[in-house]
Parts: C-alpha cells; structure tokens; sequence
C-alpha cells in the first residue's frame, strides 16, 4: 500500500464533505418521511378505532389490526432513518481518518525536510 499524495488526501477530504452534506439532506428527507408515517399511522389508527365496534378491546385490537400496514411502514421509516444516522457517523469517521493520515504526511515531510537539512 502506497502512502497517498497530500493531494490525493485533500481530494478524498473534499468528496467526504460533500457525502456529508448529501447525506445531511438526505437525512432531513428521511426524518420528515418517518414522521409523516408515524402520524398517518396514528390517525389512521384512531379513526379505526372510532369508527369500530364492539368492547373497549374489541375495538382496540381491530383497529390495530386494521391499521398494521401503516405501523410497519411507520417502522421501516424509523429504521431507514436510523440506517442514515449510522451512516453519517461511518462519513465522520472517515473524514477523521482522512485528517489523521493528512496531519501524518504533513508530519513525514517536516522530518524529511530536517532531515535533509541536516545532511546538507
């Protein structure tokens, strides 16, 4: 493994930026959605339960059933959310390796440079 160019770390910090930017947009996209889901269900649910007949649990229980398909899309939204979060993390570390490695080359070339200085 070759030690990349400052150049070649200055270009992979650049596009890690603007993943994170992507993924920040991305994430608010996602964040609406799962809300929006989530109260669809809950209204959805509710009105189930209104409109349904019978004992407390009776009715309860079919307007859960009634509105299940809701919930599961309010869940996968939740998850798909979460998914995203993890995500921007993995971009973070990546970006804090990018400038550890950066720092590092900065670091070898001042010990090259007085190195030669030396020498000279």
């Amino acid at each position: 493994m070759n030690t990349p160019t400052t150049n070649e770390v200055v270009m992979q910090l650049a596009q890690l930026g603007r993943d994170l930017d992507h993924k920040q947009r991305e994430i608010r996209d996602l964040d609406e959605a799962a809300v929006r889901a989530r109260a669809r269900y809950e209204v959805t649910m509710s009105r189930n339960f209104l409109k349904a007949e019978g004992a407390m649990d009776v009715r309860k229980h079919t307007a859960i059933v009634e509105s299940a398909e809701l919930k599961l899309d309010a869940e996968i939204a939740d998850q798909v959310l979460r998914a995203a979060r993890e995500s921007i993390k993995v971009l973070r570390d990546r970006l804090e390796i990018g400038r550890s490695l950066n720092s590092a080359i900065r670091s070898e070339w001042t010990a090259q440079s007085a190195a030669q200085g030396l020498a000279a």
